[in-house]
């Protein structure tokens, strides 16, 4: 009996003025990266006991570039928010649920096209975000974070 295993991650992007939600994206499907030391790279070197990466998704940034993700990215390609600090997190045997937030004073408004999320200091998935996302004075940003893993 064969068994595959496949890792999915998605995201949405809440926007709230003064406590109150007012616009939530869709969601997002994202990239999990794939290169030797980063996203499932680190993953297969864990199960075998190499544990010179981390695992623990530590922080996550956004940016405004526009370039289709590639299984071997190690950056966003214009990351203008860097270093975004997880505020809550959840498990399940098959879901991991991540949520950063961003303090309106804390990310320029504007508009932004790519987000990802970091393992430590490697890339662990990056996504554009389709469509684009804009951020207006007075508006804190919260984006929900799913992992999935799945046999097929």
């Amino acid at each position: 009996m064969e068994n595959n295993i496949l890792i999915k991650g998605k995201f949405k992007i809440k926007t709230y003025n003064k406590g109150i939600l007012v616009r939530e994206t869709d969601w997002i499907e994202n990239l999990v990266m794939a290169g030797a030391n980063n996203g499932l790279g680190v993953i297969t070197k864990r199960m075998t006991g190499d544990f010179t990466n981390d695992i623990e998704i530590t922080t996550a940034e956004i940016g405004t570039g526009t370039t289709a993700p590639t299984l071997s990215d190690t950056n966003l390609e214009t990351p203008v928010l860097t270093g975004i600090l997880r505020a809550n997190q959840s498990s399940t045997p098959s879901v991991v649920t991540l949520e950063f937030f961003i303090a309106s004073d804390n990310l320029s408004n504007g508009t932004y096209a790519e987000f990802g999320l970091r393992a430590g200091t490697q890339l662990f998935t990056r996504a554009l975000i389709e469509p684009t996302f804009t951020k207006s004075s007075n508006e804190d940003t919260s984006i929900e974070y799913a992992i999935s893993l799945t046999n097929q």
